[in-house]
């Protein structure tokens, strides 16, 4: 083959290349970096990925010592209510005023935790959601499924011991976790049975279980928690705090294991070490300093983003189980921490009426419903109230939230249901759902979602204003 061909194929191929793939003058004038500018820049990329992917973990090792600090949750026990949530319940927010829980600290760190579940006597629905520090769940037991009567015993990274007979294993990835177990009160005249249902379940170390089975009382004096205090400077504490999770949540393993984590080495962040900020140079502060601020928007555009928004009500489908995607994970954990898988519950949210302006006691609402287009659920579905600070807000009417489940519910004469929403109290109370004074926002629970809803040919309808 002659050169000529040889140079007509190159010109040919030459051509066959996208001109993307060509480098450009841009390209090749781009400055240089310094050798500290590369270190900010390279302790940044991976600062952001640390904050985005620790931002669940950070905020559980904040939450969790201060919930068992103030008897909101007991260590390795399960601390029960046997009321119905009201305003003066401030532990957790966006509560529920439909289920009587009990909530429990997950400790593996030195032994599993066994968790049994009774055959009750009577049909009733229930749910016990294990969760880990990511905010993910692990297992649920009942819920949609029905009733699951068993032993079952949660094991932590570490563990390599057996697993007792007829005893179903939970495997978690993280050290400490979370047990809510809920069960349904169909209004105030059923809460004692509920109560009664709820003595059934227990919750106690592997090794109490095998030594004493259900007779094992807890020790008067309540273990606790203590909420790390970081020294590092000031544009650093929050990695430090991360690191101490790390140390006290995830397996050590995880720092060879686990490539991600892995990398985290190189701004100082690992699972045996924690966070060893002294040995940190400028240059690398200076680039974590700025994934913090990144980190934080990226996560409230990730929630602005999520789910749908369809009658002023946004759904989110994806609480529970993120998936591959840290930054949606860690707004679930900042905006709806706890939440469900889609499938057992929905919490669709509004604080806007049909025409887009935000509700506020100020004016008068309702939520109307016509014949044969109630919310289409398995279990029940419930409407709660809620402040700014995502609490119930105290009224002389005591009522937080209505649903399917509320004593009294009465349905217009045509079989259409009507909500008025307004701080003022109607003639008729049976549906009236009382607002404060100033703005607020409402959350729809569905509990079992049928598949209208999972597959968006059902909406709620817009909270409309009347006045």
């Amino acid at each position: 083959m002659s050169r000529s061909v040889f140079a007509l194929l190159a010109a040919i191929l030459l051509l066959a290349v996208p001109a993307a793939s060509l480098p450009t003058r841009a390209q090749e004038a781009a400055p240089s970096l310094s050798a500290d500018q590369a270190r900010e820049e390279n302790a940044y990329a991976i600062g952001l990925q640390a904050y985005l992917w620790g931002y669940p973990l950070h905020y559980y090792s904040r939450s969790t010592p201060k919930s068992v600090e103030v008897g909101g949750s007991y260590i390795n026990d399960f601390r029960r209510y046997s009321e119905l949530k009201t305003a003066a319940d401030k532990f957790v927010v966006t509560p529920n005023n439909v289920t009587i829980d009990a909530y429990a600290t997950l400790d593996l760190t030195a032994e599993p935790v066994v968790i049994f579940v009774p055959s009750l006597h009577e049909a009733r629905w229930y749910i016990v959601q294990i969760g880990d520090s990511f905010d993910e769940i692990v297992r649920n037991i009942g819920g949609t499924k029905g009733p699951q009567p068993g032993v079952y015993v949660v094991t932590g990274p570490d563990y390599e011991g057996p697993v007792p007979g007829e005893m179903t294993e939970v495997k978690m990835r993280t050290k400490i976790g979370v047990a809510a177990l809920r069960i349904l009160a169909s209004g105030t005249a059923d809460l004692p049975q509920a109560v009664a249902a709820q003595g059934g379940f227990a919750l106690m170390p592997l090794s109490a279980y095998l030594r004493e089975g259900l007779a094992y009382k807890p020790p008067a004096e309540r273990q606790m928690m203590a909420l790390y205090q970081s020294k590092a400077p000031d544009d650093l504490p929050w990695f430090d705090e991360l690191g101490d999770a790390m140390r006290k949540r995830l397996p050590a393993s995880a720092d060879s294991n686990d490539e991600l984590i892995a990398s985290f080495r190189q701004i100082g962040l690992s699972v045996g070490g924690g966070f060893a900020w002294q040995a940190l140079d400028e240059p690398t502060r200076r680039g974590l300093s700025r994934a913090i601020a990144t980190g934080e928007q990226i996560v409230d555009r990730k929630w602005a983003g999520a789910g749908e928004t369809t009658n002023g009500w946004k759904y989110t489908f994806s609480g529970g189980r993120a998936g591959y995607d840290p930054g949606l994970r860690a707004a679930l954990a900042k905006y709806e921490v706890g939440a469900q898988l889609s499938d057992q519950v929905l919490y669709p949210n509004t604080s806007v009426d049909d025409k887009g302006e935000q509700l506020s006691g100020s004016k008068k609402y309702v939520l109307h419903f016509e014949a044969g287009k109630l919310p289409p659920v398995s279990v029940f579905w419930n409407m709660a109230m809620y402040g700014s600070d995502m609490l119930f807000v105290e009224n002389e009417f005591d009522r937080y939230s209505i649903g399917s489940t509320t004593d009294g519910l009465k349905p217009n004469p045509d079989g259409s249901l009507t909500v008025p929403i307004q701080n003022d109290r109607p003639a008729d109370t049976s549906n009236w759902l009382p607002a404060p004074i100033g703005e607020f926002n409402l959350t729809m629970r569905l509990y079992g979602p049928e598949t209208p809803v999972l597959d968006g040919s059902y909406r709620l309808p817009a909270i409309t204003r009347v006045d």
